[in-house]
């Protein structure tokens, strides 16, 4: 198992030695310090060619704790709303987003998710189903980085009045898309953290 964490469009994958790999190189990460992490991560950063950095560590679960340690860690939460043949998507800062926020102190991921789509959508009648695979990643932040993991739930609505974009977020606009609609439209223009979301509808 591989956890994947993106930079723009760059990633960084930390992994378990040993696993097969072709015509890689890795970092060893249970040797890096702290600061060495960092460095490696900014370096990979600055290069404009570069578009893999890959980590091997002895323990993933350990290995994830060690590098989340070099950043500024940041819990979000977020839905992909789901309702009849369609889902909700925002339109913020020029790209199609899945509703998110960071949880508030001493929230929990799933009622955060649902706060968040709910004040950034203007919906409502929101059901949990399922819980999917999180995300993560890296943004600059106050002059350093920070690495967000963001939990991610699958949810119905039985939401039937008008969605209302939160402004104050920047979200222009909140709509349902088909999943050939997704297709078509949304996946040439979304973040890969939102690729993985939506990954299994297209």
């Amino acid at each position: 198992m591989n956890i994947t964490i993106y930079y723009l469009s760059k990633k960084i994958i930390l992994q378990q030695k040993n696993q097969s790999t072709e015509n890689q190189s890795f970092k060893n990460l249970d040797a890096l310090k702290k600061s060495e992490i960092l460095d490696e991560f900014v370096k990979f950063a600055d290069e404009p060619s570069a578009t893999l950095l890959t980590f091997e560590t002895e323990n993933l679960e350990n290995g994830l704790d060690k590098f989340r340690k070099a950043f500024k860690y940041i819990y979000a939460a977020g839905g992909l709303i789901e309702k009849g043949d369609a889902f909700l998507l925002i339109f913020r800062l020029k790209r199609w987003d899945l509703p998110k926020g960071k949880l508030d102190m001493g929230e929990g991921p799933e009622e955060a998710a649902i706060r968040e789509c709910e004040e950034e959508c203007g919906i409502t009648q929101l059901t949990i189903t399922k819980t999917l695979e999180p995300t993560y990643h890296i943004y600059p932040h106050k002059g350093a980085y920070a690495l967000k993991k963001t939990y991610w739930y699958s949810m119905t609505t039985r939401h039937e009045g008008t969605l209302v974009p939160q402004l104050e977020e920047s979200i222009e606009k909140v709509e349902w898309f088909n999943k050939a609609q997704i297709k078509e439209l949304v996946i040439s223009n979304t973040y890969p953290a939102i690729l993985q979301v939506i990954n299994d509808l297209v």
